[in-house]
């Protein structure tokens, strides 16, 4: 029910604030509590309300929310990352009592200097601070000025001050545990990601390892079966790369597997081509829909890049810088009564016979597991 000046009473002004804050979302909890300044400022016949939060332990403070009457300048915007040399009066004002009371900024003591400038500046006659405290932090405050005149501030509007600043700062509590929450799932997110990662590329290369490559062959199979399109597997090995080690020693085989891996990111950059380390020196890529012809293309340039990069192997009967050899197997696999593993091993048998072929026929060169029938045919005769 309305008093004789037709407002309703605070009481039920409380209750309204408080069922706003407490059954918004995140997503209107700041709306909600810029409204209820604008009802305690209204209610109790202030110029301006706003709230502060405090930051480092009390040692500084930012104007977070704001409401000011009709024709009443704000100051928000200037008034931020505020630090206790800026205003030492008031700071230790609020960290002792945790409340400060000024009917007449005039009066002020003359250790609050800087406070009377301020509060000049902003044109205030009289201001009021009453702390927000959680649990046994002080986390800000929320404040009133008197723009237009003077006013003695009463038990009654300390306590009203009082009452909307703990509701805002149990509102800012559930923000703050909201944020905390949503950090920790980003951080978990980002953990997993890095693990997921971890798991699935190899740690000297930065490339797809040989779990990354089981699965996406699985996966590549079971489209190529869908929708009856061609799948290549082509398996590469570095010539006599033991050799390679036992002279130049195990860091430089290493820059070695790295620079190669290299080379097949550059060369497999389209979103076909896959590529990842197999084990030791081998490497595999894989390539989806594409014709016969375009990836002995693909392999032959990286069996050039490579031998190109001129890495030097004078311990190599092939040339006196590191070669590579490499198998390919290309496929339209068709739906029959082999399973998904079994065509995984069809293909990864012949990609390497087919390497085998191109270590017998001199190395640093590609052949396909169809020339490699051919060849083995040829010495078994012979």
């Amino acid at each position: 029910m309305a008093d004789q000046t037709g407002q309703k009473p605070f009481d039920q002004i409380i209750s309204e604030i408080s069922t706003a804050l407490i059954s918004s979302d995140a997503n209107h909890t700041l709306i909600h509590i810029q409204d209820a300044l604008a009802t305690l400022g209204t209610y109790c016949d202030t110029d301006r309300c706003y709230v502060f939060e405090f930051a480092e332990q009390v040692t500084e403070m930012s104007n977070t929310f704001e409401w000011c009457r009709t024709g009443i300048s704000p100051h928000m915007d200037e008034l931020q990352n505020l630090t206790d040399h800026d205003l030492p009066w008031f700071f230790e004002q609020m960290r002792t009592h945790r409340v400060m009371i000024v009917d007449d900024v005039d009066k002020l003591p003359d250790e609050a200097g800087d406070e009377r400038a301020e509060f000049q500046r902003e044109a205030i006659y009289s201001v009021i601070c009453i702390g927000m405290v959680m649990g046994e932090e002080l986390i800000g405050f929320v404040g009133c000025d008197m723009v237009d005149r003077r006013r003695k501030w009463t038990d009654i509007d300390i306590r009203r001050i009082r009452l909307v600043g703990d509701m805002i700062a149990n509102t800012l509590q559930r923000i703050y545990a909201h944020e905390e929450l949503l950090n920790v799932q980003r951080r978990l997110e980002t953990a997993n990601q890095l693990l997921q990662s971890q798991a699935t590329l190899d740690g000297l290369t930065g490339i797809p390892n040989r779990r990354a490559l089981d699965e996406r062959l699985h996966t590549e199979l079971r489209r190529a079966l869908r929708h009856q399109r061609s799948l290549s597997l082509m398996m590469l090995d570095i010539d006599h790369f033991k050799s390679f080690n036992d002279r130049y020693g195990h860091l430089k085989g290493d820059e070695a597997l790295k620079c190669v891996a290299k080379i097949l990111q550059q060369q497999c950059q389209r979103s076909t081509e896959f590529v990842a380390r197999y084990g030791g020196e081998e490497f595999v890529i894989i390539v989806a829909d594409t014709e016969f012809d375009q990836v002995v293309e693909l392999g032959n340039s990286i069996v050039e890049a490579i031998e190109a990069e001129c890495i030097s192997h004078q311990d190599s009967d092939i040339s006196s810088h590191l070669t590579a050899s490499v198998g390919l197997h290309f496929e339209r696999p068709n739906v029959d009564e082999r399973s998904i593993d079994e065509w995984v091993q069809r293909m990864v048998e012949s990609a390497d016979k087919a390497l085998y072929a191109a270590k017998m026929s001199g190395r640093n060169q590609l052949v396909s597991s169809a020339r490699a029938a051919v060849l083995s045919t040829d010495r078994n005769r012979h």
